[in-house]
């Protein structure tokens, strides 16, 4: 829906302009086309905060022609785009989302700031503020979905990021088990998925088909540890910095 295609044009001197046909304010460059691919997602977001300042909706991608290459934004730009653009169908303000959300006007302009970092909880939290919600398809990058998670279950991958980072952790046992939930380790990722994402705390999540996914995002990898509490070696998933 928001993975934009990007063209490329050489001119006789160095370097490489980067166009995009959805996105026609648009405008950079790179010293050659891998460059140019590296300094995309910036210049994406640069040019998705003008329509915000512009308060216009954002446009959602064409399909890519031939030559060009496709931009996969990450899951948190796509919910500020879908946040936005909401505030756009019903006409609201950055003012008078701090006021639903009953944030300060700092916090509520973060969220749809595209040069700032937020948390997927966050801005779930604001998309459901304003009765809507987003969900990648678990084609697309971003999603983790958990096939007996329930219906709807799943995750997105900045979510597990932010969880790993408000504990405090870079890695945690995988823990799967197919005991109840009362026999998880508190500390693992089953637990995690459990309790956060799932509509079936009671079934294991943290299978193979689950684990596949998050190591396919790229942010963590499998890995052993010892456990922190029986000190026995133990599969992990490691958070990559």
């Amino acid at each position: 829906m928001y993975d934009y295609a990007i063209r490329f044009e050489e001119d006789d001197g160095p370097g490489v302009a980067v166009f995009c046909r959805d996105l026609p304010q648009l405008n950079s460059y790179g010293d050659d086309r891998e460059h140019a691919i590296s300094e995309a997602l910036d210049a994406i977001e640069s040019t998705l905060s003008l329509y915000v300042d512009e308060r216009r909706a954002i446009p959602e991608a064409t399909p890519p022609e031939d030559g060009e290459h496709v931009v996969a934004l990450p899951a948190v730009t796509v919910a500020k785009i879908a946040l936005w653009n909401e505030m756009m169908k019903q006409g609201m303000r950055k003012a008078d989302l701090c006021r639903a959300l009953g944030v300060h006007q700092a916090q509520g302009d973060r969220l749809v700031d595209f040069l700032h970092t937020s948390k997927m909880e966050q801005l779930e939290a604001a998309l459901g503020a304003l009765k809507t919600s987003i969900r990648v398809s678990p084609s697309e990058p971003g999603w983790i979905d958990l096939p007996y998670g329930g219906a709807h279950g799943g995750l997105y991958i900045e979510r597990l990021v932010d969880a790993f980072q408000e504990t405090g952790v870079t890695e945690m046992p995988i823990g799967k088990t197919r005991e109840g939930l009362a026999k998880v380790k508190r500390y693992s990722l089953d637990f995690i998925l459990r309790t956060r994402y799932a509509r079936q705390p009671s079934t294991m999540q943290a299978v193979d088909a689950v684990l596949d996914q998050i190591v396919a995002t790229s942010r963590f990898r499998r890995s052993s540890m010892k456990d922190p509490v029986t000190g026995k070696p133990v599969e992990s998933i490691a958070l990559i910095e």
